[in-house]
């Protein structure tokens, strides 16, 4: 048991994503493009993979309302993520690359936003910097990247003597733009 324990260890995030894509885990070309539900009921390797193929195109603006994504693929991760929607509610995005998390119903926690290299894999993301922020959040980032039109999948990360490491996920909506242009 020891050694099947050492070869997955030894394999990776790298094998972990390539055994989700052989395993048929990642959605085709075919399949309708993830949802913000669809995200919370993710397991990890999914929601790895989403990330990793993720992109980044311009810092979106306004509030987006978020789900928490505490524990993948386990069964009460949709329930714990209902719970947790009674704290934290999503991000209000400003235009000049500042913002705030909507907590309680309240805009609080400032961030700054940017785009910025990825801790996950070094490939661009979306940089959510609590650094100048409230001092118990000071050790917090979150990492966020488009995994289909207006989603947005997050990872936080806690800085835990000097090293930090994702202890949550979290999806993200934008809201969709209605213009009838006056018609």
């Amino acid at each position: 048991m020891r050694r099947i324990y050492g070869l997955f260890a030894a394999v990776g995030l790298c094998g972990w994503v390539a055994l989700a894509v052989i395993l048929c885990v990642i959605p085709s070309a075919d399949a309708a493009p993830p949802t913000v539900n669809d995200l919370v009921n993710s397991d990890r390797a999914t929601l790895d993979a989403l990330f990793a193929g993720g992109s980044v195109g311009g810092i979106p603006t306004g509030f987006l309302p978020g789900r928490t994504i505490p524990k993948p693929g386990e069964p009460s991760n949709e329930r714990r993520s209902k719970r947790l929607g009674l704290l934290w509610q999503g991000k209000v995005f400003n235009a000049d690359g500042t913002g705030r998390n909507k907590v309680f119903g309240v805009q609080a926690i400032p961030i700054n936003i940017y785009q910025g290299e990825s801790l996950r894999d070094g490939g661009p993301a979306i940089i959510v910097d609590y650094s100048n922020s409230w001092r118990i959040f000071r050790g917090v980032r979150d990492e966020i990247r488009e995994v289909s039109p207006g989603v947005y999948l997050g990872l936080t990360y806690v800085t835990k003597k000097g090293c930090p490491e994702v202890s949550m996920r979290f999806a993200l909506e934008a809201p969709a733009v209605n213009c009838n242009c006056g018609r």
